[in-house]
């Protein structure tokens, strides 16, 4: 494992709804003195409507039919619905991926993963025919966001590498969301004028969500799953976490039917189909999981999808998977995320929705599981966090075999001051003793129900493994363990008065 650094957007932000109540006003004819003329008014009325109706429901005709040619414009040269399956055993590399914040000090015994930037300057060295890349806004330059800062150098490279492929008979195409919260960003215009494809997918007015995945897709073969928005912050300035899997054809097929769906869905006047053609059904679930020897570990794989509307019926949906790791925790539960909170956020603003809760609740009480709940606590994090963290928290008893912890996990400042949105842990992951889940969403209501994200979930029997530290399961769990026994992170019952924590003032 390496030395690493990171950054990027905080992600929390107002979504409103795109429709507005549509009302028809009835207004009572008058009577008139001949019903002859009444009749001969209705009837020419009738008439007149009944050719409106006909012409805007030709309309609806035409556009229905553009978009279903493009949802299944791919069946005739993709590979067959059930194709994933074809490579079992073959061997496939993963590798865990982290961003750590310049100037955070976790002393010389520390290990970490391979550093974000040298991963994806890897994946884009590597590519030969196609890269596929889901985010959800770009901002790879201190001008995109009004800062001057020598640690964007790190996403400036990036971008002049992803330029610089259609010149070289790379195909690129990018998804991001619309509107976007990075709304002085050049990247996407940028990348177009040198023939990349880009799409901007409006999910407010398809599922009153947005798309807030991140993931990549090169030559088929290889994938990229984690936290880290295409942002220079998310290289230097940000804690971030991912995963990286080389040359697993499977997997990758795979995850090419989520992003498609993205790019179909970038079409004007899209509307999701139902049901989704066969094209994007998957036979790799939580049913069904892959079979694959990772980096010389047998493992089984899948890949959830959120939000509901968005997945086939064949596809595992994004909190089925999170309750299915949960449930099958027979040990403990070590979870990392940016933002834990039990209700709606944002569309339902203020809907209780404890189903997490109650799961990880349930696994302490009824089977003994070891609960730790790491938390990031930032400048701009929402400090009605709290008090859901703090009954959590007192759950946690000894004498009665209650083991649920509470952390909350501070990126110093320092002298970054003047660049916002960053100096957080934007970690999205979950390990128990044989699985890990390693995501792309905030654990609240609206990222689960309408926003668009993607998890990878990956289960190894690390007890019969000869080196059970080499496996991904035993890695995540000791960046867990090495960031829960770090300076940065905070019981609640510490946390005093901390500038860098927006929960010291609540």
């Amino acid at each position: 494992m390496y030395s690493s650094f990171s950054s990027t957007f905080e992600e929390d932000y107002e979504l409103s709804s795109p429709y507005k109540s549509l009302h028809d006003n009835y207004v009572p004819n008058k009577q008139r003195s001949s019903g002859v003329k009444t009749l001969l008014l209705a009837t020419g009325c009738l008439i007149i409507l009944g050719g409106l109706l006909a012409i805007a429901l030709l309309e609806e005709m035409k556009n229905e039919e553009k978009i279903n040619n493009a949802v299944n414009q791919s069946t005739a040269c993709q590979p067959e619905p059930h194709a994933e399956q074809c490579d079992h055993v073959n061997e496939c590399r993963v590798v865990l991926v982290e961003s750590i914040p310049l100037w955070m000090d976790y002393g010389s015994n520390a290990t970490f993963g391979v550093p974000t930037y040298k991963a994806w300057k890897d994946l884009l060295s590597t590519a030969a025919e196609q890269i596929e890349i889901a985010s959800f806004y770009w901002s790879l330059t201190g001008e995109d966001i009004g800062v001057k800062s020598s640690t964007d150098q790190f996403g400036r490279d990036i971008l002049e590498q992803l330029k610089a492929l259609p010149a070289r008979n790379v195909s690129v195409r990018a998804v991001s969301s619309f509107p976007s919260v990075a709304t002085k960003s050049t990247d996407l215009e940028v990348l177009r004028a040198n023939g990349v494809q880009v799409r901007r997918i409006n999910f407010g007015k398809l599922t009153r969500g947005i798309l807030h995945s991140k993931f990549w897709i090169v030559d088929r073969k290889h994938i990229y799953i984690g936290s880290a928005n295409m942002d220079w912050r998310a290289l230097t300035q940000v804690k971030e976490l991912g995963v990286v899997i080389y040359n697993c054809t499977s997997l990758a097929t795979d995850l090419h039917k989520i992003f498609q769906s993205y790019w179909v869905m970038g079409h004007s006047n899209a509307t999701i189909p139902i049901p989704w053609p066969p094209f994007y059904d998957t036979s790799i679930n939580k049913e069904q999981p892959l079979h694959v020897n990772l980096s010389d570990v047998q493992s089984k794989v899948y890949i959830s999808n959120s939000p509901p509307a968005f997945c086939p019926e064949s596809r595992t949906k994004d909190l089925d998977a999170i309750m299915s790791v949960v449930s099958q925790a027979e040990q403990f539960i070590h979870v990392a995320v940016m933002e834990y909170f039990p209700a709606s956020k944002f569309y339902y603003h203020h809907r209780y929705w404890p189903v997490i809760e109650n799961a990880l609740i349930r696994s302490v009480f009824e089977r003994n599981v070891t609960v730790r709940l790491l938390v990031s606590c930032g400048r701009d994090s929402d400090s009605a966090v709290l008090p859901f963290l703090k009954s959590l928290s007192a759950l946690n008893s000894a004498s009665y075999s209650m083991r649920i912890e509470v952390k909350l996990y501070i990126v110093p400042l320092g002298n970054e001051t003047n660049i916002p949105y960053t100096r957080v842990n934007h970690n999205k992951y979950m390990v128990t003793e044989s699985m890990a889940y390693v995501g792309t969403s905030n654990w609240s209501a609206d990222y689960f129900n309408t926003t668009a994200g993607v998890g990878l979930v990956i289960s190894q029997d690390v007890s019969h493994s000869p080196s059970p530290g080499d496996t991904l399961v035993g890695q995540l769990s000791a960046v867990f363990e090495r960031d829960w026994d770090s300076e940065f992170a905070v019981p609640l019952e510490k946390l005093g008065h901390n500038p860098d924590c927006a929960f010291s003032a609540a």
